[in-house]
Order: structure tokens, then sequence, then C-alpha cells
């Protein structure tokens, strides 16, 4: 008998043309503009509605260097 091997996983065709640094690319540009909208959205209306505006910039400014933090650690390939 014939050690038969299972044959490996393979994406489909689409998959295979492309490259996975372009794909991880294509994710990473969709989150961010994802992450820039709400932020400008959310920074907008709690601004607008908020009863304490005095706060709000404050609060907004931390969420961004925070956020944007964390998204360069995150790009940066730091393993601990």
């Amino acid at each position: 008998m014939q050690d038969a091997q299972a044959p490996a996983f393979q994406l489909g065709p689409a998959f295979q043309v492309m490259e996975p640094a372009k794909i991880v690319s294509v994710i990473a540009w969709v989150m961010f503009v994802f992450w820039a909208l709400y932020t400008l959205i959310a920074a907008y209306h709690w601004v607008r509605y908020g009863q304490n505006s005095s706060v709000a910039i404050p609060a907004i400014i931390t969420h961004i260097i925070v956020s944007l933090s964390l998204a360069l650690f995150a790009v940066s390939g730091f393993a601990p």
C-alpha cells in the first residue's frame, strides 16, 4: 500500500494571483479608514452635543494618541 498524502490546503484561484502582503495592506487600509471615520463622527457628536466640551477635547486627543500608538506598535513587529 502506498503512502498517499492528503493534498495541501489551497485557496481559491482569486487568492493565488494576489500576494499576501497586498491582501494585508488592503485590510489594514480598510481598518484605518473605518477608524478615521468613526473617530471623526464620534468627535463631532461629542463636541456638538456634549454638555461639557472641556472634557471632550482632551479625551478626543487622548483617544487619537493612544489609538495611533497602538496601531504603530501593532505594525512595528515588536515581539516581547
